[in-house]
């Protein structure tokens, strides 16, 4: 079995034979569905920052837009003003090997962005729920300056894609896309879109992505999973608050993780999860073990 593997700007080891990289999540957007993730006041958010550092976390995942299909939509204006001092507040205080992970769909917000991490010297990568499919000049950005990139499974919209073999068939279309442009693929990082992002998407579809989750290694990329406090673990397990779904995202993570994710998004950066993530692994390394 081939193994998968990433080295991000020369620091940032991702694949089977390394731990599990955990990306804390840092949302910027009132409107998010987790009340417990959203950080709008500097003071709040440099803690949360240096907490997620100090547990564990290798990525900071800053997303300044709710991308939940039923939050009110805002503009990339109103996007840049929340994103552009949170980002200077992060960039000050974080070790160099600390990489940002920018959530956006918009080029306008990614070139900003990057103005921001370049002039304090931090490494950055691009975080796209849509797959390129809302604005493609954000595509071309990534492309022309060689920028690392999580992509979400998406045909039309963010999530939409129900199954695993629908997923990878798109993912194979979007590499390809990219193969073309000359883009070096081995810089991207698969997520597969776990969440209800569409009306048709029930939980039981989430449920059956991470059991079958194996199947995305025939990308022979890294797979990134965001299943943190998401509402098919409030169905599953009859939980309607975020709040309270706790048990179920360490359950899923772990899940996840033994079946071959290489990246958990999490808003949980605990001593605790760390240890749910290396019992996965350990279980899943004694497979292979004779």
């Amino acid at each position: 079995m081939e193994k998968i593997y990433l080295k991000l700007f020369n620091s940032l080891e991702i694949g089977d034979d390394f731990p599990t990289i955990v990306m804390g999540v840092l949302n910027l957007s009132p409107e998010s569905f987790y009340k417990g993730s959203v950080y709008t006041n500097q003071k709040v958010l440099k803690k949360a920052v240096l907490n997620m550092i100090a547990n564990g976390a290798k990525i900071l995942d800053l997303g300044a837009r709710s991308t939940a299909p039923w939050s009110p939509k805002i503009s990339i204006d109103e996007e840049l003003k929340r994103i552009v001092p949170a980002l200077e507040t992060v960039c000050k205080i974080i070790p160099d090997n600390i990489i940002i992970s920018i959530d956006t769909q918009f080029r306008k917000v990614a070139e900003k962005s990057f103005e921001i991490t370049q002039k304090y010297e931090k490494h950055a990568i691009i975080n796209d729920v849509s797959c390129f499919k809302v604005d493609q000049e954000l595509s071309n950005y990534v492309v022309d300056n060689k920028i690392p990139v999580i992509l979400m499974a998406s045909k039309k919209v963010p999530g939409d894609l129900l199954t695993i073999p629908e997923i990878v068939e798109e993912f194979k279309k979007t590499i390809n896309e990219l193969k073309l442009k000359n883009y070096d693929i081995k810089n991207i990082i698969l997520d597969p879109g776990i969440g209800h992002w569409i009306e048709e998407k029930t939980h039981v579809y989430d449920l059956k992505i991470i059991a079958n989750l194996k199947q995305l290694r025939e990308l022979k990329l890294p797979i990134l999973v965001a299943i943190s406090r998401k509402s098919f673990i409030g169905k599953t397990l009859n939980i309607p608050d975020p709040e309270k779904r706790l048990n179920g995202t360490l359950s899923a993570t772990a899940i996840a993780v033994y079946n071959g994710a290489h990246i958990v998004r999490t808003h949980d950066v605990t001593p605790q999860l760390n240890e749910f993530l290396k019992m996965a692994e350990e279980i899943r390394k004694s497979k292979y073990l004779s």
